[in-house]
């Protein structure tokens, strides 16, 4: 936690405590080969904020009532309150929670003079103070822990910050776990009829070559130098996120549904054969990537590509229970050799088929691109034309972590570091999607435009100006952070199999010799 960038928030650390499971009970499971690659990576970062009022329980009430639920939890994603550990006798990296000491670190911290108002209102993305709401995660070497909260009290209400290990669990292991977390604060227990117990044994997933072998192999190429995992390639640099622009839309069930009818109508009127109708996922995933073409200005004999991530439990054999804790993603990378097309009238549906093509190519032979060759095939690719989409609409972020004093009033993904991330949850309401992107400042104004130019609604009163950009080149920086709320709907289960954090990115970058 605390400010950088020479930020003036200012965070008062109250006391530091180690939460232990509330039943403990030993044991080690080794990294597979879904896990490794995630090894030297930085972690992933969340922070959800809330309002109180004066018939909430005061602070130090919330903080007892989050710590208790959080033992109970970590009872049974006992993973979580392990380290990281190398066994240099065999190369193995295993996670181990058998000692005395397994736990958690919570942080309380004061910041009564930062508004929650204000961080959560639609025009304000204080990244500076965003990053001092969430806990640090000493990951640059093993053993490492893999979890770590901090709550802190500010002015009107509590913000709640989660640093995790990426190589523990990805994106659906993390949010059950945090939506089994608040269930213990609001419900009493972690463990419901609908949300049953977690599984972390790796024998769960396997790969044709040898698991075991390619965890090995992988961890040679991420983390060389164990037991540091630090690296020459600056894939643990966070520090471009405080130089990048950040936005977060809200797009309702009816701008979805406009954008997949707008989508499928341009299908209609091509002469190539109709593809199938395009998902939420797939929807959005091409208007986010055709706004980056446009913003970055990229035209005529410029390759861009999409990368996003496919949840593999459903679709390896045998399959995988949505219960395991652990990763179990693979990068999935759409392609367009010529950007003019994407960034041409009918580009949203250049992007759509080819993220359909992506997800087909996936859901054909799942572990294809999961080995050595995979990442050759990434390390491959040119970054500046890279756009990244990650997690999942499917994700309920803000029903997820009600934990006893109401849904929050914002959930933002802190760890977005780099040029071209995107982020795509579940939003406040019933059938939104929330959309949070980070690109080069200079690049925003015109990608917010071509986000807005494909509502189904027209543009706030603060947006009105930007509307106005064309989709083309490039606009000046904004200083400010502008939400755009749209109504809300519902929609259908998306089904893209779309999951886990996308910080594929760093790792693409830590394989490169560039």
């Amino acid at each position: 936690m605390g400010g950088e960038a020479g930020s003036d928030v200012v965070v008062r650390v109250l006391a530091v405590s180690r939460i232990a499971p509330s039943r403990q009970q030993g044991g080690r499971v080794k990294l597979s080969f879904f896990d490794t690659p995630w090894v030297g990576l930085p972690p992933v970062q969340q922070v959800f904020l809330y309002h109180l009022d004066d018939n909430d329980d005061g602070f130090p009430a919330i903080v007892s009532r989050i710590k208790a639920a959080l033992a109970d939890t970590l009872a049974h994603y006992l993973p979580l309150a392990g380290t990281l550990e190398h066994v240099a006798d065999t190369g193995d990296l295993v996670v181990d929670w058998s000692g005395s000491d397994a736990g958690v670190a919570f942080v309380e911290a004061d910041a009564a003079g930062m508004d929650v108002r204000r961080l959560a209102s639609d025009e304000a993305h204080d990244m500076a103070a965003f990053v001092s709401l969430v806990p640090e995660l000493q990951t640059g070497a093993l053993p490492a822990p893999l979890l770590s909260v901090q709550a802190t009290r500010l002015g009107a209400g509590l913000a709640v910050g989660m640093s995790m290990h990426h190589a523990v669990a990805d994106g659906r292991g993390a949010w059950r776990f945090i939506e089994a977390w608040a269930s213990a604060s609001r419900a009493g227990s972690p463990v419901t009829e609908a949300l049953g117990p977690p599984h972390f044994g790796r024998e769960a997933v396997s790969h044709p070559r040898g698991g075991e072998e390619l965890a090995r192999v992988l961890l040679k190429i991420v983390a060389p130098n164990l037991p540091l995992v630090s690296s020459t390639h600056g894939v643990r640099d966070t520090s471009q996120r405080f130089r990048l622009a950040r936005r977060t839309f809200y797009l309702s069930t009816d701008d979805i549904r406009s954008l997949r009818r707008r989508i499928d109508d341009l299908a209609a009127s091509s002469s190539a054969p109709k593809p199938k109708p395009v998902s939420t996922f797939v929807a959005l995933a091409a208007l986010v990537w055709s706004a980056f073409v446009r913003c970055k200005g990229l035209g005529a004999k410029e390759d861009t590509y999409l990368m996003f991530h496919a949840d593999l439990r459903a679709r390896l054999d045998p399959p995988v229970s949505d219960a395991y804790l652990g990763n179990c993603v693979r990068p999935c990378v759409a392609r367009c050799a010529d950007a003019a097309d994407i960034a041409g009238e009918a580009g949203i549906l250049h992007a759509a088929r080819a993220v359909q093509a992506a997800v087909a190519e996936m859901a054909a032979a799942p572990l294809a691109g999961t080995d050595e060759a995979g990442f050759d095939a990434v390390r491959r690719l040119p970054f500046s034309r890279v756009a990244n989409v990650a997690a999942s609409p499917r994700y309920r972020a803000y029903e997820a972590t009600d934990f006893g004093f109401g849904s929050p009033a914002r959930v933002e993904m802190v760890s977005m570091n780099h040029d071209g991330e995107m982020m795509l949850v579940g939003g406040r309401r019933d059938g939104e999607v929330q959309v949070s992107v980070a690109v080069d400042p200079a690049h925003m104004d015109t990608l917010k435009a071509c986000i807005l130019a494909s509502s189904a609604v027209p543009a706030p009163a603060d947006s009105a100006n930007a509307a106005d950009v064309p989709c083309v080149g490039a606009a000046g920086a904004l200083d400010t952070s502008v939400v755009v709320n749209f109504a809300s709907d519902n929609e259908e289960a998306d089904d893209a199999g779309n999951g886990g954090a996308n910080i594929f990115y760093f790792l693409c970058k830590l394989c490169s010799n560039e």
